[in-house]
């Protein structure tokens, strides 16, 4: 059965980032997602999401510094111990919040040392980064990044972060599809899901181009559903684009959806 999880850094942006739990529950939503916690002590955050009756399902690790154009660190071997401590970090996040996923950005490809040298030791660091929170019940999770809005991702399609999840070979080790940086890339979200769904672990949406609300581009995300359900996949869709304006009036304009349902129900499953 799929759901639907708000990631409170795009929706509600309008709102002050604690008060983000509290209105996505208001909206219907029962599970949400995010970024790093916004908040200089994480556990204030764990608390307004626990205040709010919220689920967070994924929390992403810290990528580091991302204003500088950084998208993880797992490709310097010099800095895999940072990336334990961070995968660390986010999973006792998460899992206090009642979630299971950490989102580990693997990193971009620096132009200096060979690529296969950046993937053995981006994989190596994801092994150690699992095995690390094994004992905690939390997965964790390779995203794909598009190449027109990150400069050089190690893994620019749902294909590459596939043969990288294969390469890790842990079984707490998944993909997060994203039907955004897929499109992106010009290819079809529906069609990269049906190759890759055996690995998928979760799934985000943002209509492409623009990052913007379903039916500002060219990602339908009625259809993208129905597929992801007709593939076998029940986790949670994660709504990760940035609204024009106010969240609520986006979500009640999204297309295919009762308005009497509510966001933390059932996606569509049928036209």
């Amino acid at each position: 059965m799929i759901t639907w999880s708000a990631h409170l850094g795009t929706l509600f942006g309008e709102l002050p980032p604690l008060d983000r739990p509290a209105a996505a529950r208001a909206a219907g939503f029962r599970v949400l997602e995010a970024w790093w916690p916004p908040a200089p002590d994480p556990d204030v955050w764990v608390a307004a999401v626990r205040a709010a009756g919220m689920r967070a399902t994924l929390v992403n690790a810290d990528g580091g510094d991302l204003a500088a154009g950084e998208r993880g660190y797992c490709t310097d071997p010099a800095r895999r111990t940072e990336v334990v401590a961070a995968a660390r970090a986010a999973a006792r996040v998460v899992a206090a919040c009642g979630g299971t996923d950490v989102n580990l950005l693997v990193g971009r490809d620096d132009g200096v040392r060979p690529a296969e040298a950046q993937w053995a030791a981006a994989v190596e660091a994801v092994r150690a980064a699992a095995d690390a929170v094994a004992g905690e019940g939390v997965r964790i999770l390779i995203e794909h990044l598009n190449a027109h809005d990150v400069a050089g991702p190690l893994l620019p399609t749902p294909a590459a972060a596939a043969a990288f999840v294969e390469d890790v070979r842990r079984p707490a080790v998944r993909l997060l599809f994203d039907a955004y940086h897929a499109a992106r890339m010009d290819l079809d979200p529906v069609d990269e899901a049906a190759r890759v769904t055996p690995l998928i672990g979760h799934v985000q949406y943002a209509d492409s181009p623009g990052r913007g609300a379903p039916g500002t581009g060219g990602v339908d995300l009625g259809r993208f559903v129905e597929a992801l359900a007709a593939l076998g996949y029940r986790g949670a869709v994660g709504l990760e684009f940035v609204p024009a304006g106010p969240t609520p009036a986006a979500l009640t304009a999204l297309p295919g959806l009762s308005p009497h349902a509510g966001f933390g129900g059932d996606a569509p499953q049928g036209g």
